[in-house]
């Protein structure tokens, strides 16, 4: 009995193991990932850089959309 408790353990933590080694190795989506990350990045460094001029644009449009509803 004993035996055979001692032969499902080995036999689970090598199935464990093995499961985590090729999760582990698996790099599928990785790089999608750190690209979209970048983008995000210089996207919010752009805006950041031209704040005061994207405010003034979405301004000036949102005053003429307001006029042409308005008249």
């Amino acid at each position: 009995m004993k035996n055979k408790a001692m032969y499902w353990y080995l036999r689970g933590k090598m199935r464990c193991t093995d499961a985590l080694e090729r999760f582990l190795a698996e790099e599928r989506g990785d790089s999608n990932l750190v690209s979209i990350m970048v983008v995000i990045v210089i996207v919010l460094a752009v805006a950041g850089v031209f704040r005061t001029q994207l405010m003034s644009a979405v301004n000036t449009i949102f005053a003429r959309l307001t006029e042409f509803i308005g008249s």
